[in-house]
């Protein structure tokens, strides 16, 4: 098995509709220049549909494209209370909850 190298990507502090455009900026950068992104969302402080949503668009496109965005921990705090509200998370077996969960494997 071939070993990946991730390009790492941090985010932190509020990710809302008022403040999303560096977040979608830093984002898009990442995915153009590597086709294996690391998310790392241990800072986010506040997040809204908005955030969920510019990392679902690039999670599929990362995946039509052959390549892999995943999570550096499951998700928690305020972006596991959006997913959770939004209903993403309603189908557990889901490939998007597996996502977001990491599987729950790292219990």
């Amino acid at each position: 098995m071939k070993d990946v190298e991730f390009l790492p990507v941090s985010f932190a502090g509020s990710l809302t509709v008022s403040n999303i455009e560096t977040a979608q900026a830093e984002l898009g950068a990442a995915v153009r220049q590597s086709s294996s992104v690391l998310i790392d969302l241990g800072g986010v402080s506040e997040a809204d549909l908005t955030f969920i949503q510019l990392i679902e668009a690039a999670r599929r496109r990362v995946s039509e494209t052959g390549g892999e965005l995943t999570l550096r921990d499951p998700a928690d705090g305020a972006v596991l209370e959006v997913l959770r509200r939004g209903g993403f998370l309603d189908d557990d077996g889901s490939d998007r909850a597996k996502f977001w969960l990491k599987e729950a494997t790292q219990q």
